[in-house]
């Protein structure tokens, strides 16, 4: 699944995990693209940034990159949960850092498997 808009990167900001958080805005589109673009929502993607066109080469480039991401061995399931504890953390609008928050979350999620163990 490919889509190409044009956008201009209006922010760049870092979280707490060392990830960085980009803003883009995009002029008008139609619903169709608008659609096709509200497909990736919470999906990982690759991104392409250019200024000009984006040549064969380029295209050709990025569609090797993304058959050798699916390749790499997935990321962990601890990784996983993390990355959703911290979609979680921002979706919520804690008050909390996102290192409090996950060692909240993760104390909880410890003490729920414990409780759930036989006293023997």
């Amino acid at each position: 699944m490919n889509l190409t808009i044009p956008a201009g990167l209006e922010a760049i900001a870092t979280r707490a995990d060392g990830t960085l958080k980009l803003t883009f805005g995009t002029p008008e589109i139609d619903s169709n693209k608008c659609a096709e673009l509200f497909a990736y929502r919470r999906k990982e993607v690759l991104l392409l940034l250019s200024t000009g066109d984006i040549s064969n080469e380029q295209k050709n480039v990025l569609e090797q990159t993304t058959k050798e991401l699916k390749d790499i061995k997935g990321k962990s399931h601890s990784q996983r949960l993390r990355e959703a504890l911290y979609l979680l953390h921002e979706q919520e609008d804690s008050m909390l850092t996102f290192k409090e928050y996950y060692k909240q979350k993760m104390d909880n999620l410890i003490t729920m498997v414990l409780e759930r163990l036989d006293d023997a």
